[in-house]
């Protein structure tokens, strides 16, 4: 059955109703966002199914279409909602069908089909909320005329399920990011001789990112984070790693609140399959640096120079055995000299490890300050990586 709607602000739907579905919209985050492989993927499946020139997801604002995924005539970005058919899908509960719209008098002369895009067939199903509003469609366009079997509607019914999926995803995604901004310190340590700052650039894909630094007796305690995963559990078992850390270094050393951290959260580890790679270290007022490396393995100090050394370990990530153990080990920061932690996102913007440490060499001695090194590191990655970019710097004021 074909199904049409003349005019979105008449039939379907309310000014409150429409209200109500474009903050639901919002609420996602997605809007204006980069294109993502795990939606590209469903319309050029899409395309493929059903051997049509386009498939596109798109997303109905308030007063234009976004496409977020497309393939064929459709591009990326903004179109006026009056040019949108999708439109028109949300005001209806199904499937929007136009077998021939240059011989429908209702959509003869719409933007889409006497425009560039050129539409001779089009098919529509809305796109749902987790909330339940219709917030876009996934469609298909032809230059030519067609007509869908009930098996294909079920089709495209069950691609728009995926699609679904993918923006509850992205809800979940959005959570994590919450959760994980609520895991990072507002106010730098004070510590005689240090400055100590931190950057976590964020991106779609949310994971376990954090760095967090404590004042444990005369020294402060630093330290930076990744769990293994992406969205809200894995920056729920951030928050778990980083609350016992808190508790347990006032009254254990190093080794022992890794100790601490592997003992209560092993359940859950076990339960997801995860494991948390970590760099701990506690600095003094003299320069002396004391750290555990869990699996981390990018750290590195600075010399005033310029030469720059990794700090290394053996130790394997909390939750990659039972009943392991952390070495302790110590070391020195010259004064003019910095710690740079940092995250494995930056290894996707450099060749390997030694370049890595080249950037963070350049970047640390060109700095005037431990919040600018944070900042310079974390900008070389730009865009480049789907990945959260994490640094964490102590950086010993010159003598």
């Amino acid at each position: 059955m074909v199904t049409t709607v003349p005019d979105p602000k008449v039939v379907g739907m309310s000014a409150g109703e429409d209200a109500s579905r474009v903050a639901a919209l919002h609420a996602l985050d997605v809007l204006d966002t980069p294109a993502e492989d795990r939606f590209d993927r469903i319309t050029r499946l899409a395309q493929q199914l059903f051997g049509v020139s386009t498939a596109g997801v798109n997303l109905v604002d308030a007063d234009r279409q976004f496409t977020k995924a497309a393939v064929g005539r459709l591009l990326r970005g903004d179109m006026a909602r009056s040019d949108s058919l999708c439109t028109h899908t949300v005001q209806g509960e199904g499937l929007l069908e136009i077998p021939d719209a240059l011989a429908d008098p209702t959509w003869a002369s719409h933007p889409a089909v006497v425009g560039d895009l050129g539409v001779r067939f089009y098919a529509g199903v809305p796109l749902h909320a987790p909330t339940g509003e219709r917030v876009g469609a996934l469609c298909l366009i032809d230059d030519a005329p067609r007509r869908l079997s009930g098996n294909e509607q079920e089709l495209l019914r069950g691609l728009a399920d995926l699609v679904e999926r993918e923006l509850a995803s992205t809800a979940d995604l959005e959570g994590g990011r919450e959760v994980q901004r609520r895991l990072l310190p507002r106010n730098p340590p004070r510590i005689s001789g240090w400055e100590v700052a931190g950057t976590c650039v964020q991106r779609n894909g949310v994971g376990g990112d954090f760095y967090d630094w404590q004042q444990v007796g005369e020294e402060v305690q630093l330290m930076l984070c990744d769990v293994m995963g992406k969205g809200l559990s894995a920056a729920l078992l951030a928050a778990g790693v980083r609350v016992v850390a808190r508790g347990a270094s006032p009254h254990h050393g190093l080794a022992a609140t890794m100790r601490r951290i592997a003992a209560d959260l092993g359940d859950d580890l076990d339960e997801t399959g995860s494991f948390v790679t970590a760099f701990a270290a506690r600095i003094d007022g003299d320069g002396g640096l004391e750290y555990v490396d869990a699996g981390h393995g990018l750290a590195f100090v600075v010399d005033p120079g310029g030469t720059a050394r990794r700090l290394v370990s053996d130790d394997l990530p909390i939750g990659a055995l039972p009943d392991d153990g952390w070495t302790p080990h110590r070391d020195r920061v010259a004064p003019g000299g910095c710690l740079v932690v940092v995250s494995d996102g930056l290894l996707d913007v450099h060749p390997g490890v030694d370049e890595l440490v080249a950037s963070i060499r350049e970047r640390a001695v060109s700095a005037a300050s431990a919040d600018e090194v944070a900042r310079a590191v974390a900008g070389v990655a730009g865009r480049a990586t789907s990945d959260d970019v994490t640094v964490l710097v102590a950086r010993r004021v010159a003598a």
